[in-house]
């Protein structure tokens, strides 16, 4: 009996009690996991040809997306100074979102007061008293910087998202720009009005015809970020400075004379276009549009050494930004066009000989003289001493569960540091669909697949004692006076620290 059908039977009080339990394991599997990443990161075991950081290895091996990454990192870091926590959350006695809030705040002078805390909250309520206490405690600038943030993205309706996490001084110059330029619109669209409809003793206006007041607001204050971001791209410019950078829109070429043509037309990084918004942005002098026929960019031209701006588009159209596997640059102003065969060497400027790296990369690819080439459509860099580098990304994942037992001298781990230590290692083509297998490799016995027993997926040795479920308590709890007394204990142990700290110094002195 298959494990899917063997839980389908059972009772409904046996199902939650597995999910519960199977939280506890998530979280002690989590614990031991975060331990090692902790031990790889000291060791600095990370260190690699284009691997910057302990995080930037875990997003290009451990499926993790960047700021994920940093913040396990984070996390495995402060559970080196927090004992207790982290014996607590081996134990399974406290989830990982706990422990990633916990670890924001926590010293060891206040760790036992805080893990008190969160075994009787839930994650939700010790995500508030964190937030309230950074909020009430003081901001230094290393604060400041690590949560300074600006994310943007399209979402499917083709609306761009754009979230920014600013410093108050640059927070409140930001929404007194926009909103300065947004009340100098409604002023003139007032003024204007009242010229078209003579004196109407009044200030409605465009306001009053079917849109709301809010939604006028907020169509000010939008046309004011744009307009903000358009001026500042051109103040200030000074010799040296990076070319402002431009709008890219891809069109196939049958799709500008034809709304039903067959084609695509989009920008670059973005949402498609509609044929008309392509021809109306053609005639606008910011806007660069890479006319294709198929996937073949046309007449990108030819340089003698250097790639022509037209290639440097049309490489960043074919690579999507570095082409160095997980790296996550895609700004143009921040790729070089590298050759694959030195110019100086015989390598045509072309962009077939051409691959986009970015900043750190390319300067790498130079200082280590690298050897790059595209084989079976992947890049393949290799170290003057033979060992590939820039292995493929996630490469634990290829087989799942299923390929655990493997050894890491196999070629999905090529280039992976500090596993692959193989010289001269020589990609190995992927077998085409439906080939039929040699002797050697039918003579192998087929995995199984693995079932879904999180116990054996999790601890595939022997499972740890935990308990069934983490206990909280979750009762509500009064925000300002949790926070008070917690800071209040704070500042009592550190104000006792140094009075120990400067009572033994005097004893010392004395003697």
């Amino acid at each position: 009996m298959s494990e899917q059908s063997e839980v389908a039977e059972l009772p409904l009080e046996e199902v939650a009690r597995r999910i519960t339990s199977g939280a506890v394991r998530l979280a002690a599997a989590t614990a031991a996991w975060l331990a090692l990443v902790a031990e790889f990161d000291r060791r600095e075991g990370w260190g690699a040809a284009g691997i910057r950081s302990c995080a930037h290895w875990l997003a290009w091996q451990c499926g993790l997306s960047p700021g994920a990454a940093r913040e396990h990192v984070r996390v495995a870091r402060a559970l080196t100074a927090l004992p207790s926590t982290a014996a607590a959350f081996t134990a399974g006695r406290l989830s990982y979102a706990k422990v990633r809030a916990l670890t924001r705040v926590a010293e060891p002078a206040t760790e036992a007061m805080l893990l008190d805390l969160a075994s009787e909250l839930t994650a939700s309520q010790v995500e508030r008293v964190v937030r309230q206490w950074r909020r009430a405690d003081a901001v230094d600038r290393g604060t400041v910087v690590a949560r300074r943030r600006f994310d943007s993205w399209w979402d499917d309706d083709g609306m761009l998202h754009v979230r920014m996490c600013l410093d108050a001084e640059a927070g409140a110059a930001f929404l007194a720009g926009v909103d300065s330029l947004a009340e100098r619109a409604a002023r003139r669209e007032r003024a204007a009005t009242e010229r078209d409809a003579g004196v109407r003793g009044g200030a409605g206006g465009a306001d009053d015809e079917g849109v709301p007041g809010r939604g006028r607001i907020t169509e000010r204050r939008c046309a004011a970020v744009a307009q903000l971001a358009s001026a500042a791209a051109d103040a200030d410019r000074r010799a040296g400075d990076p070319p402002r950078r431009e709008v890219v829109v891809h069109v196939d070429a049958a799709v500008v004379a034809d709304d039903a043509a067959a084609g695509r037309a989009h920008l670059q990084g973005g949402p498609a276009l509609h044929p008309a918004q392509v021809r109306r942005m053609l005639c606008e002098a910011t806007v660069v549009t890479m006319l294709t026929r198929g996937r073949e960019p046309l007449a990108v031209g030819r340089a003698r050494r250097f790639a022509t701006r037209a290639q440097r588009r049309a490489l960043h159209r074919r690579d999507g930004g570095c082409a160095r596997p997980g790296c996550a640059e895609i700004r143009i102003e921040r790729l070089h066009a590298h050759h694959l065969r030195h110019w100086l060497f015989g390598g045509a400027t072309d962009v077939s000989n051409m691959v986009l790296l970015c900043d750190t990369d390319h300067g790498q690819a130079h200082d280590l003289e690298l050897v790059i080439s595209r084989r079976d459509g992947r890049l393949v860099a290799t170290a003057p001493d033979g060992r590939r580098v820039w292995g493929a990304v996630d490469a634990g994942f290829r087989d799942g569960v299923a390929g655990l037992g493997g050894g890491a001298d196999d070629d999905r781990f090529a280039g992976v540091q500090p596993l692959d230590r193989t010289i001269g290692r020589r990609p190995a083509p992927a077998p085409a669909p439906g080939a039929a297998l040699g002797p050697e490799e039918a003579s192998e016995p087929v995995q199984e697949a693995p079932t879904a027993s999180i116990t054996r997926l999790l601890f595939p040795d022997r499972a740890p004692d935990l308990p069934d479920a983490v206990h909280v308590n979750g009762e509500p709890m009064d925000l300002a006076y949790v926070v008070g007394v917690l800071l209040g204990n704070r500042d009592l142990e550190r104000r006792l620290a140094a009075e120990n700290a400067g009572g033994h110094g005097g004893l010392v002195a004395a003697a």
